[in-house]
């Protein structure tokens, strides 16, 4: 006796189980495309403000004068607000295309109530701080911090956590030169080394590990910051190995807990996070690879959604045209992620704010409501010249 069944009896298995089984997928694809409909968020519209066509590599905001406007420090100049008259303030090397200026960071070295500023150089390699005179007028007065090695560029960071990022990491040029941050003491700068020899090319400071204190990231690991970051001994922790980094911010992208890292390929192309997976084991995701140069990031919330925002833009020429991409279009722009809460999957959504002009995105991008109308706006220098992006998303006196 056949127990096999008829082939009629087969083939109507066939006709009516196999549609059944397409069926029920594109119905869970259909529920999972429904569970993660994601429109275009909207645009945030700036206003561009030419303050310099000159050359230089960084900025910085900071009331320089006192007088409650935060004005711009770029290069040797500074900008007083609101109308950004223009007040020099020191002389800088210039040299082979460059303004030997690579980070101004602004800070109260001696107490006085007044915005002193740090700053790097490269080819004169060292690291200083000039000193405000008193509501910036005249020259202001030189004090070496180190010397030495070239420097890419510095931080302002909270590498004693307590709470104000008043502590300088530079980012060493010289693999040799230890990799030290620098304390404010007493109108001095006190150095503390992590490690005999610096990390490579990009820096960053944050949280990884989630115990409440700040660790140091390198492009070829990161340092995990003892109780005592004064005193203590910094774990090395070599969890990846990248490439010439710019800046490596610490970032829960995907809302999972885990702190991860947002950082960009300085010279090359390519913008990307690094998901903490755990275990000491890191995730590579890209955020766009289309240009190249983005040297400098800022975290903000330019939207006023409660989540920070990414602000890049390509730096010109920063190895006079010998880089990947580097002939190509000039750029700004803001990126902001969104998130599925069942997934976690991570949408990463470019805004174009300034392309193909002679504006790009330098070596230091400082955001700070300059208007007092709300929202966050921000200043970007560079070789072509200094600019300012007035935030236009709340009127003036707006909430």
């Amino acid at each position: 006796m056949s127990t096999g069944g008829s082939a009629t009896s087969r083939g109507s298995y066939r006709d009516t189980i196999v549609p059944m089984r397409w069926t029920l997928f594109f119905i869970l694809l259909v529920l999972c495309s429904a569970a993660w409909t994601l429109v275009r968020p909207p645009e945030i519209p700036f206003q561009k403000h030419t303050l310099d066509l000159g050359a230089n590599e960084s900025c910085a905001i900071a009331d320089v004068n006192g007088d409650g406007r935060p004005d711009i420090v770029s290069g040797e100049n500074w900008y007083e607000a609101p109308k950004w008259v223009k007040h020099r303030f020191r002389e800088i090397p210039f040299s082979n295309n460059y303004v030997d200026d690579f980070s101004n960071l602004p800070l109260d070295v001696n107490g006085d109530g007044a915005p002193d500023i740090v700053s790097c150089s490269w080819f004169s390699r060292k690291l200083i701080w000039l000193e405000n005179p008193g509501r910036g007028r005249g020259a202001w007065k030189e004090h070496v911090i180190e010397m030495g090695s070239p420097i890419e560029f510095a931080f302002l960071v909270d590498l004693d956590n307590d709470g104000a990022a008043r502590e300088v990491l530079p980012q060493f040029g010289d693999v040799k030169a230890p990799l030290a941050w620098y304390e404010v003491k007493n109108g001095a700068f006190v150095r503390h080394v992590i490690h005999s020899q610096s990390g490579g090319h990009g820096i960053g400071a944050g949280d990884v590990n989630g115990d409440g204190r700040t660790d140091v990231l390198t492009p070829k690991g990161w340092f995990q910051a003892p109780e005592n970051p004064l005193a203590g001994t910094w774990t090395w922790k070599p969890e990846f190995d990248l490439e010439s980094l710019g800046f490596l911010h610490v970032l829960d992208v995907n809302g999972d807990g885990r702190n991860d890292i947002v950082t960009s390929k300085a010279h090359d192309y390519g913008i990307f996070w690094l998901e903490q997976v755990g275990d000491g084991t890191w995730k590579r995701h890209m955020i766009d690879d289309s240009w190249s140069q983005a040297h400098a990031l800022t975290l903000a919330d330019l939207n006023g959604d409660g989540k920070k925002d990414l602000i890049t833009g390509k730096r010109y020429m920063a190895h006079n045209g010998r880089d990947p991409g580097e002939r190509e279009p000039l750029g700004v722009y803001w990126y902001e992620y969104s998130v599925d809460s069942g997934t976690r999957r991570v949408e990463w959504t470019r805004h174009v704010i300034d392309y193909s002009s002679r504006t790009g995105g330098g070596m230091q991008i400082p955001v700070a409501d300059l208007d007092w109308d709300g929202d966050f706006d921000f200043a970007v220098a560079g070789k072509s010249g200094l600019y300012l992006f007035e935030n236009l998303s709340r009127v003036k006196g707006g909430s």
